[in-house]
């Protein structure tokens, strides 16, 4: 593909913007609509004849989904597709604007009343994909953008993963997965998606957006986010329950719960001023100075009961303080144990591992694994075994990295055999 090439005799290549193994993007535009902007999306074809006829199948099949999605005013709409010169090509609608984890890189955190308001105006369009039976299975910051009139849009379907991995159900090997470490569910992770699925990955996406940084479980992350509306934050700890039976089944039930009265994020109401006192003055002189003297046995009386109080006050600040103390280390001691946990299936995928894919994820988890020993809340009882974990995970991480360098080929779909014949191996510790 060459800069100002025209496909389909009306579409015209501006310039590229991202390739991976299964397809290449392109800015372009519409050269019988006013020049009109477009997103193009070439998927890479195959060079194995019964393979390609396969994929040919599948692309038809997935781009009439993504046609009807588009109907929805949040999902880009697709223009048109078509096969040219052996390849398969997207035309999209073009989202002028920028996507969340761009704003996010630019003016930092997002503010509680900015991520409510994204989610109030996103849920719709998971209810939209789930009355049509629909799971996006990648969603995220970058594949959340949002347009002129300040309206997320939902992109990135993950149509060309699903294509090749419907396609390659039989066959030996592992394709690519759909979804992104670190914000996909459980469940996801085991290839049971379901529609609370995405209900999991937009509630990562939120506290991502309000902390610049991927929680460890779903109560540590109010740590980072100390002001946060109670409800709001209840909310969000439920959005990413691990469990699916304690997490929100629909987007409905969660809008739901958004936009109850409680949920709202407190206003300072201004009150209205104390009356004036009356100004009429009092002519007995005995009457003030008995109203003294009882102002004074007043005051007396206040003080000393100031003074109990304080002291009392003081030692409940003392027990709070040892509570909250010994509760801080009940967090950090249960994180680091989570993370150790996630970090085990990690390297026990990379030591069983013959796929350059799989290395990837488990190389993505184990960075992720890192992230969050930094974020455990500091302790100085597992100081030490979080530096030890830190290095060893850094190890492997560039173990990972050394083998992939010394892979003579990629994991391309239509290109396998060849690949299979070159085995990685890696010499890792037997546990984490």
């Amino acid at each position: 593909m060459t800069k100002n090439q025209l496909l389909d005799n009306r579409y015209q290549i501006i310039n590229k913007l991202h390739e991976t193994n299964l397809s290449i993007t392109f800015q372009g535009k519409d050269t019988k609509n006013f020049n009109r902007l477009c997103l193009i999306k070439q998927l890479k074809s195959s060079y194995n004849p019964q393979l390609k006829k396969q994929l040919e199948q599948r692309f038809q099949q997935e781009a009439k989904i993504l046609e009807r999605l588009g109907n929805h005013p949040q999902i880009p709409d697709l223009y048109s597709y078509f096969s040219e010169n052996n390849q398969f090509y997207l035309i999209q609608e073009w989202i002028a604007g920028g996507n969340l984890q761009e704003r996010l890189e630019k003016q930092g955190k997002l503010t509680e009343s900015e991520v409510k308001d994204i989610l109030i105006k996103i849920l719709p369009v998971l209810e939209f994909l789930q009355k049509n039976q629909i799971i996006h299975r990648d969603i995220k910051p970058s594949n959340i953008m949002v347009n002129r009139e300040k309206l997320p849009i939902l992109i990135d379907f993950g149509i060309v993963k699903e294509i090749y991995t419907i396609v390659n159900q039989k066959t030996p090997y592992t394709v690519l997965g759909i979804g992104t470490p670190g914000f996909i569910s459980p469940e996801q992770k085991k290839g049971q998606p379901t529609h609370a699925s995405d209900i999991y990955s937009l509630g990562l996406t939120a506290i991502y957006l309000l902390s610049n940084q991927l929680p460890i479980d779903p109560f540590s992350w109010r740590k980072d986010v100390p002001n946060i509306n109670s409800e709001f934050s209840n909310i969000l700890s439920r959005a990413i329950e691990e469990n699916l039976s304690d997490r929100y089944n629909t987007a409905t039930e969660m809008l739901t719960e958004l936009n109850k009265p409680q949920s709202l994020i407190p206003t300072r109401v201004l009150q209205n001023p104390a009356p004036a006192p009356s100004s009429k003055m009092q002519n007995s002189k005995l009457l003030i100075i008995q109203i003294s003297l009882t102002f004074i046995a007043i005051i007396v009386t206040i003080l000393s009961q100031a003074t109990n109080i304080f002291i009392n006050l003081n030692k409940s600040k003392e027990l709070y303080k040892k509570i909250d103390i010994e509760n801080i280390e009940i967090i950090a001691k249960k994180s680091l144990n989570l993370t150790i946990k996630k970090a085990k299936l990690a390297i026990n995928k990379a030591k069983t591992s013959q796929k350059k894919a799989e290395l990837e994820i488990a190389r993505d988890e184990l960075q992720i694994a890192i992230k969050e020993l930094e974020n455990i809340p500091e302790n100085q009882s597992i100081e030490n075994q979080i530096q030890t974990k830190k290095t060893e995970y850094l190890k492997i991480i560039n173990q990972i990295n050394q083998a992939l360098k010394k892979r003579p080929c990629y994991e391309l779909l239509f290109q396998i055999d060849s690949c299979q014949e070159y085995p990685i191996k890696l010499d890792l510790p037997l546990s984490p």
